[in-house]
């Protein structure tokens, strides 16, 4: 999630906590939509979440969590912050900061037979598309080098 930890630290723990049961709900739904039996959600830790996805809709999926994360998330915000349209928090230095509304950012990797030599490098690409999710304002998700948000699907 982008902007997760500002979300934190204007509702608190608990707040987030529900944030985070709220994003694994939501992943697990679509992740499983199809009742593929081989598909894998797992929760890494704080706010990051991995899947493994045997079927080739994988766009449709991600297109599916980002709307409904971007519909259910503003459940979590309070009006004032809805209307405004991001968050004020306090820096360490009493500087008070906007941040926008938390979004979600998904990378994407394909694994076609023979393609990687182990799971480190499926991990740095992983790693390299989510950051590119991550630098596209609102939720996206991005394949390689393609990246695509909710409006332009």
């Amino acid at each position: 999630m982008d902007n997760f930890k500002a979300y934190n630290d204007t509702y608190g723990f608990l707040g987030g906590d529900e944030v985070i049961k709220q994003t694994a709900r939501i992943i697990v739904k679509n992740v499983n939509s199809d009742e593929n039996i081989h598909n894998f959600v797992g929760h890494i830790g704080g706010d990051d979440f991995v899947a493994l996805v045997t079927n080739e809709n994988y766009e449709d999926i991600c297109q599916n969590i980002i709307l409904e994360f971007d519909k259910k998330i503003l459940d979590y915000f309070s009006e004032e912050d809805k209307e405004r349209g991001y968050l004020e928090v306090p820096n360490r230095k009493g500087i008070t900061e906007e941040f926008p509304l938390v979004s979600i950012s998904i990378g994407i990797v394909e694994v076609p037979k023979g393609r990687f030599a182990n799971i480190l490098e499926i991990g740095e690409v992983g790693a390299q598309v989510k950051h590119l999710a991550k630098v596209t304002p609102g939720s996206a998700y991005a394949i390689n080098r393609r990246i695509c948000n909710k409006l332009n699907i």
